[in-house]
């Protein structure tokens, strides 16, 4: 009697389990995506600021760059760090900061992040990261790639900020329109994590 319902157990998890997995293009969210992440000195006024203020030099001298379709590869905007590194430091050096700044290109874990008009499963996405002094303040983070932080007043993502994601991606992450795969998706990727 009991070796009877084991195969319909079986093939009943294996049908719970390839429902919930997502699919490649819901997965391919982590490699179309560039995440911009600011680590500030301090949680000072002055230092938080500051951090603020270097987002915006970054976007604003940056801008045309995030808007180009690197082609699947997204490690072209590795190229800049020396170059961002070095603006960096100038602007905080105008501003008269007493530290200087590091800029790497690197995959980082981020938890769930809900914007105004999308939300980002966690899990490891490629980072271009700013660490302002002894980087121990309040970070900032946004999307880099494709560009959706480019409009600085506002967390909803300009008409075609999207262009860099597939129809699967953009449905996963617009507000309303993810699913129980979005919530899959985050626990295997939390798992991946451990």
């Amino acid at each position: 009697m009991k070796h009877r319902f084991t195969p319909f157990i079986t093939l009943l998890l294996c049908t719970l389990v390839l429902m919930i997995l997502p699919t490649e293009a819901e997965a391919k969210i982590y490699e179309d995506t560039v995440r911009l992440h600011i680590l500030a000195n301090s949680d000072s006024e002055e230092d938080q600021n500051l951090k603020l203020r270097i987002r915006d030099d970054i976007l604003l001298t940056y801008k045309d760059i995030l808007k180009v379709e690197p082609n699947g590869n997204l490690r072209i905007f590795e190229e800049y760090t020396d170059e961002i590194e070095m603006y960096v430091n100038a602007r905080l050096s105008e501003y008269g900061a007493p530290y200087r700044a590091h800029v790497t290109f690197r995959e980082e874990w981020y938890d769930t992040r809900e914007y105004e008009e999308f939300t980002l499963p966690c899990g490891t996405y490629l980072s271009l990261v700013v660490h302002l002094g002894e980087g121990e303040g309040k970070n900032w983070w946004c999307v880099m790639y494709p560009p959706l932080c480019l409009d600085l007043a506002t967390d909803a993502p300009r008409d075609d900020a999207f262009l860099g994601y597939g129809e699967g991606e953009v449905n996963l992450i617009q507000k309303g329109k993810y699913n129980v795969k979005f919530k899959a998706l985050e626990l295997f990727s939390s798992l991946l994590k451990k």
